[in-house]
């Protein structure tokens, strides 16, 4: 079975917020006299925040292809047909394909998500090579895997390899969206001058919104993990190095809130161990930094 279907987010909108949840977010340091944390030891912190930000979202945005896949195919246990029909015919690329799956209870199935040399989503993204999708069972139904792998995949013309796995997947009136994703293998060449090996797990569940799926704007996600950059080219400081970046508490990002409003975030790196502090849970874009015991004020982009 065929059809095309577009990644502009447009989901049912019991699913819409879980594309935002995304797990670590950049910062940049705010202008001031205090001394007290060096400027290679923060800017080194920050940067490799940033770099697992962007890694993160390009990851991320796999599992939005997955439910926009799963909704045009009829394999999404909560998806509309309606929902489905909107997003088949939004826009001409990419194609889906459910491979060789006449049987509606024969599983595992496999989807084929191909967009060609350059294919432009709304959001002014642009993905080419194909992505392929396994699932052991319908999506949001508890218990099933899905496994996605890449092939010659490129976004914003960023090459990107690395196997993509979501499991403990469920959804329910009372808990909303929760789920599990890893990356193994992950590699990206975010430039020529900075190229990444990247591994990651986090846990991604809904704490408010749930009973109202069709109302987002109340949605807050919990974001907890880990994740590790090995620098291959490009390391903050210039030397080959490799980053950890975890959740010392678990960050809370709300639909209607641009900003993570709470949290903790640690990032080691070259014998350094800086935290990230989101607040307490007010939506603004104020943080702090703390690196050897030393504080500072950072703001959100």
């Amino acid at each position: 079975m065929k059809s095309y279907f577009s990644t502009n987010r447009v989901l049912a909108y019991t699913f819409t917020g879980v594309a935002i949840a995304t797990f670590f977010f950049a910062c940049k340091k705010e202008v001031t006299t205090d001394t007290a944390v060096t400027n290679e030891q923060d800017n080194h912190t920050m940067a490799v925040a940033s770099h697992e930000a962007q890694v993160n979202g390009i990851y991320g945005d796999l599992f939005e292809t997955a439910v926009s896949a799963a909704a045009t195919q009829g394999v999404d246990s909560r998806q509309s047909g309606k929902d489905a029909k909107d997003l088949a015919d939004a826009a001409p690329c990419p194609s889906v394909l459910l491979l060789g799956v006449t049987d509606p209870n024969q599983w595992p199935k496999e989807i084929v998500v191909e967009y060609g040399p350059a294919c432009r989503d709304n959001y002014g993204v642009t993905r080419s090579g194909m992505v392929h999708i396994s699932m052991t069972g319908l999506l949001f139904k508890t218990g099933t895997r899905v496994t996605i792998t890449l092939e010659d995949y490129k976004v914003n013309n960023i090459p990107v390899t690395g196997v993509n796995s979501i499991y403990d997947i469920s959804y329910s009136p009372v808990t909303g969206v929760q789920y599990t994703t890893e990356v193994t293998d992950g590699n990206v060449h975010l430039s020529d001058s900075l190229i990444l090996g990247y591994t990651g797990k986090k846990t991604v569940k809904q704490i408010e919104g749930g009973s109202t799926p069709m109302n987002p704007s109340d949605d807050v996600y919990s974001i907890d993990g880990n994740a590790t950059i090995t620098y291959e080219k490009g390391a903050p400081g210039g030397e080959a190095a490799v980053a950890t970046i975890s959740t010392v508490t678990p960050v809370l990002k709300g639909w209607s809130c641009k900003w993570i409003s709470q949290g903790e975030l640690k990032v080691e790196f070259n014998k350094i161990t800086g935290v990230i502090d989101y607040g307490k849970g007010m939506c603004d874009s104020l943080a702090t930094i703390t690196v050897n015991d030393k504080m500072k004020d950072i703001v959100l982009p």
